[in-house]
């Protein structure tokens, strides 16, 4: 019940709802932008399912026995992560067609992806950090499925520094056209419930405010605080 009531929130309302309870990123996976589709309304909503790169050159050997897009349960959101500054993508045409094929959720790209006319003509969800022409096969490899995943914030740094963000299988993602947030298991029903009942007092401001009332009195009155 509490993951029907997260997937119907925006995610602006859910980093709110974070923030108040003391996460300090607001669950917010940085710096990641819609590229796919181009309906601004779009949006997704699942259990995560990460996928950890590492260049082709990595010492660690280490490699899946099962092809990431196979292995991800119908319903999840993919996550990938590439190593920081890489410029080739890991996600493709192909795979949007693959993925959408056995009803995964979307992609969610700590990395670049390519093909976004073929994610475009497909519908398939793709946030990612950049487009490129590059694909991944002399660049960077899957290293591991399903661990955790620690998303850094792309520089230059801010000051105070922004939190990394941590993300376990099974982290409930959101993404929209604002961005991508994650909910930590556990986290669900008080994150539904503080955003819930803000974006109840938030209707109630924006009612006053088309009304034509003033800002302070109107957040006052409903917030308990100016802006």
């Amino acid at each position: 019940m509490a993951l029907k009531r997260l997937a119907a929130l925006s995610t602006c309302e859910i980093s709110d709802a974070l923030i108040r309870l003391g996460v300090p990123h607001g669950g917010l996976i940085p710096d990641l932008a819609m590229l796919s589709p181009t309906d601004e309304g779009a949006r997704i909503a699942g259990p995560a399912y990460t996928v950890q790169m590492v260049a082709v050159a990595d010492a660690d050997t280490r490699k899946p026995a099962e092809h990431f897009v196979d292995a991800c349960p119908a319903g999840a959101v993919l996550l990938l992560q590439t190593p920081l500054g890489v410029k080739s993508g890991c996600w493709g045409g192909l795979m949007s067609t693959a993925a959408r094929a056995k009803g995964i959720a979307g992609a969610v790209i700590d990395g670049g992806c390519r093909d976004l006319r073929e994610h475009r003509a497909l519908g398939f969800p793709v946030f990612a950090r950049h487009r490129t022409t590059l694909g991944p096969s002399t660049f960077t490899r899957v290293l591991a499925l399903n661990v955790p995943l620690t998303v850094r914030p792309v520089g230059p740094a801010s000051d105070p520094p922004f939190p990394d963000t941590v993300v376990e299988p099974g982290d409930y993602i959101v993404a929209d056209i604002d961005g991508v947030v994650v909910v930590p298991q556990g986290m669900e029903d008080e994150v539904a419930s503080s955003a819930e009942r803000a974006a109840a007092v938030d209707e109630k401001v924006r009612s006053d405010l088309e009304a034509g009332g003033g800002v302070t009195e109107i957040m006052l009155k409903w917030r308990g605080r100016a802006p």
